[in-house]
């Protein structure tokens, strides 16, 4: 293998672990927005509690959850286009 055979081997396998990376941590900000739905669905049902929710996931999980998921596809977008502009660049 040349030694820029190397170089490409060494991109592949870091892109391929931040997409594993992203993957993970979007699956499991699902998985903790299911259980906070699952606790959710075991409380009372009155009308007041169901709008305590509703707030509450407005406010609180809604905007955290976008946060972090925005900053890992922003960090995924980032690494992707540097890793290309290294591939492009040593080729």
């Amino acid at each position: 293998m040349p030694g820029g055979a190397f170089m490409y081997l060494y991109l592949t396998i870091i892109v391929i672990t931040v997409g594993i990376l992203s993957l993970v941590g979007t699956l499991v900000i699902g998985k903790k927005v299911d259980k906070e739905a699952e606790q959710y669905k075991q409380e009372s049902n009155r009308t007041e509690a169901q709008l305590k929710r509703s707030n509450e996931y407005e406010t609180k999980s809604v905007r955290l959850n976008i946060k972090v998921l925005t900053l890992i596809y922003a960090f995924t977008f980032l690494l992707t286009i540097i890793v290309m502009g290294l591939y492009f660049y040593l080729r």
